[in-house]
């Protein structure tokens, strides 16, 4: 028996055929997808580690002043009597309260003062009446302004001349028209007697010298006629 026609194969195709849907090529294709919630989670936990120790530390900053306890601000500006006076009267004004003045001589004015304190403005005024071989009298007038309104400064400048008057033996007036503290100070000079007062913040110095500059003057009668100026000038300031 013959044998039979060879048997016909068709083309020869891989297996699986290439491109079939469902078969990849073994060792290619898409590689899987990796999940990115682990990431996601990392990435929001840093951030609140992050946010939350950023907050402790600026606490920690604010609140750690290097003491158990903080204690609070406390100010230091000062506070005072404000001040009465912003100006001082004419010698002329303190002149008509006295009689039998010798004649005053030319005022100067009011003109600034030295002083160590540079919390006010120190400015002076004086007048003087002289006149050969008569007593003579002299009234000087410190106003001190302070700087700062209402810190006081200006009458506890005042206060603190007559109030060492007063330390260096100086002989206290009960009552002395309007001032608030007059005093009747204490000289080496026995030709002159001196008084000292405030009145809110102005101080007064009155100073009598008898005829003879060089000589002894009657210290009862010097005191009178230093009172009846002091009186006039206090009234005068008002």
């Amino acid at each position: 028996m013959q044998p039979g026609p060879p048997y016909q194969q068709g083309p020869q195709q891989p297996y699986p055929p290439q491109g079939y849907p469902g078969y990849p090529q073994p060792g290619y294709g898409p590689p899987p997808k990796k999940s990115n919630t682990g990431l996601i989670v990392g990435l929001i936990l840093g951030a609140v580690v992050l946010l939350g120790g950023g907050g402790v530390a600026a606490f920690l900053l604010l609140s750690d002043s290097g003491s158990s306890s903080t204690a609070s601000p406390t100010s230091s500006k000062k506070s005072g009597p404000p001040d009465k006076y912003s100006s001082m009267p004419g010698c002329e004004k303190i002149g008509s309260k006295v009689r039998n003045l010798p004649p005053l001589e030319t005022p100067k004015g009011e003109e600034p003062a030295s002083t160590s304190n540079d919390e006010i403005t120190y400015t002076r005024s004086s007048c003087s009446w002289r006149e050969p071989n008569a007593p003579s009298a002299t009234v000087s007038m410190y106003l001190s302004k302070s700087k700062e309104p209402g810190s006081g400064a200006g009458e506890a400048w005042a206060k603190a001349g007559v109030e060492n008057a007063v330390t260096d033996g100086g002989v206290l007036i009960p009552t002395m028209a309007k001032s608030t503290k007059a005093v009747h100070t204490k000289l080496d000079s026995p030709s002159q007697c001196q008084i000292k007062f405030y009145q809110g913040n102005v101080e007064g110095e009155i100073i009598v010298t008898g005829p003879n500059p060089s000589g002894t003057v009657n210290q009862t009668v010097c005191k009178e006629n230093a009172l009846k100026m002091a009186r006039a000038t206090s009234e005068a300031i008002g």
